[in-house]
């Protein structure tokens, strides 16, 4: 096996996102949540209880032995000496608290101390050889055989006797984990009929998508694209159906606009393609090199205006769809150099001078574009200049106050205000149809200058003289140092 087969790895399959599932798995993980949170108070608020309702009968039970066996105490010391008695030996109680004693006797505890002397205690819980804290009434935590136990003691007024009680503290764990037990069974069956309470809740609120996408999806599938019915549909689609509406209007008019483009391409290409395929039966039937010679040179012209046409053509088709490009700072001069470069033979041609005025500045943005605009509007100016005559670049670079201005003077007739209405129009000609050209350089020009961010105007001489001024406001340049 090949190296490149060890390092293919298959890409794995991507499934669309439900956006049902997406809001079901977060409202079920935030019930969750809350289902944790409010397990956890509850948790906590009862194990308080507990500790309370328990620590509470522990005090009573303490202070029911000291009251009710100060004056046993006294008898059982004279007759039992330094003994120390358990319950189950203790003739004092009754058969009844024996067997109460023998009931709680795994889980609970009780010692009492009488003037220093262990006098009585249980026969279950920690061995205690002096009282715990006997200065002072407290609860304290003491471990016996690995089990924690919850003591109290309690000393008389007189200090005499001294009483112990106590209780395991597992007792009140498992009292906690029991009652959790018991609540958690419902607990668990409302989580779940909520959980499917929401999931059908999302499936039936978001039916409406659903029938959205299948209504445009079997009605919306060719053109003509007309606006959906805002009211038709909830108040929160409307957006949406905004957007989607305007989406609509945009291809329609798009291809309206291609409609009408193609249209008038075709109609714009008919006539020198007839007149080519002419030229061509008529070099066929030619005989005399003379003639041949003039007929090809009408072929060869009308080919480059061909090309040319079909090269503004796909100017236009790129400038649509142009995409992103890089900005950059650029000199005017040396841009419009390298333009002029390209259209030195029609400067030859028809003996045409460039005269560059003003002082140079920096254009910000992208070179296509820019190209574009100079040399529509250059060639265009040539178009329209007499032979041997001026075309003038002036520059104005920025200043704090206005943008940056190139403008272009050739000296030709010239447009009225009707014309210059309508000359960014493609394939527009007007009533200068004897001179070459096909009506797209002013319209490459303003799109281009769109894509710039420009505004390009036409206006008339300042000094008077026949001729048109192509104006380029700048929003985007810097001058130069």
């Amino acid at each position: 096996m090949s190296k490149v087969e060890w390092l293919h790895i298959p890409r794995l399959a991507l499934t669309p996102r439900s956006l049902t599932r997406t809001l079901f798995i977060r409202m079920t993980a935030v019930m969750v949540f809350g289902a944790l949170v409010i397990a956890l108070v509850a948790e906590t608020t009862v194990s308080s209880k507990i500790d309370q309702v328990f620590d509470q009968q522990l005090v009573l039970g303490a202070n029911l032995l000291v009251n009710l066996m100060r004056d046993e105490l006294q008898d059982m010391r004279k007759t039992a000496g330094n003994d120390v008695m358990e319950v189950d030996d203790m003739p004092l109680l009754s058969a009844e608290d024996r067997e109460a004693f023998d009931v709680y006797a795994n889980w609970r505890m009780f010692r009492i101390w009488y003037h220093g002397k262990l006098r009585l205690k249980s026969d279950t819980g920690p061995d205690l050889a002096v009282p715990l804290a006997a200065s002072s009434s407290t609860f304290q935590i003491v471990h016996f055989h690995g089990e924690p136990w919850r003591i109290y003691t309690l000393s008389a007024l007189d200090g005499d006797p001294i009483v112990q009680v106590g209780e395991r503290l597992q007792v009140r764990h498992d009292l906690v984990s029991k009652i959790a037990l018991q609540l958690a069974a419902p607990f668990i069956l409302i989580a779940l009929l909520l959980l499917l309470v929401i999931w059908v809740s999302l499936r039936t609120g978001l039916k409406d998508l659903d029938n959205f996408s299948a209504f445009l999806s079997h009605t919306r599938t060719q053109p003509p694209f007309t606006a959906l019915k805002t009211e038709s549909w909830p108040s929160e689609l409307s957006d949406l159906v905004g957007v989607i509406n305007g989406l609509f209007q945009r291809i329609e008019d798009g291809m309206r606009h291609e409609r009408k483009f193609v249209d008038m391409a075709a109609h714009q290409l008919r006539t020198p393609l007839a007149g080519l395929s002419l030229e061509a039966q008529l070099c066929a039937r030619t005989r005399e090199p003379a003639e041949l010679t003039e007929r090809l040179a009408k072929l060869t012209a009308a080919t480059q205006r061909i090309a040319k046409l079909v090269d503004q053509l796909l100017s236009l088709s790129r400038l649509s769809g142009l995409p992103a490009e890089p900005e950059r700072e650029a000199s005017c001069k040396t841009a419009i150099s390298f333009i002029l470069t390209d259209l030195a033979p029609i400067m030859a041609k028809n003996g045409i001078d460039i005269a560059i005025e003003g002082t140079d500045f920096a254009y910000r943005g992208a070179d296509t574009a820019f190209s574009l605009v100079l040399s529509n509007l250059l060639e265009n100016a040539m178009g329209h200049t007499p032979h041997e005559g001026e075309v003038t670049i002036t520059l104005h670079p920025p200043t704090p106050t206005k943008d940056a201005i190139i403008e272009i003077s050739d000296e030709g007739p010239g447009m009225n205000a009707h014309d210059k209405a309508l000359a960014f129009d493609r394939f527009w000609r007007g009533n200068r149809s004897h001179l070459q050209g096909s009506g797209l350089g002013l319209a490459i020009a303003r799109e281009a200058a769109e894509n710039l961010g420009a505004r390009l105007t036409l206006l008339d001489r300042p000094d008077g003289k026949s001729g048109l001024v192509a104006r380029l406001d700048l929003t985007a340049a810097v001058a130069l140092p």
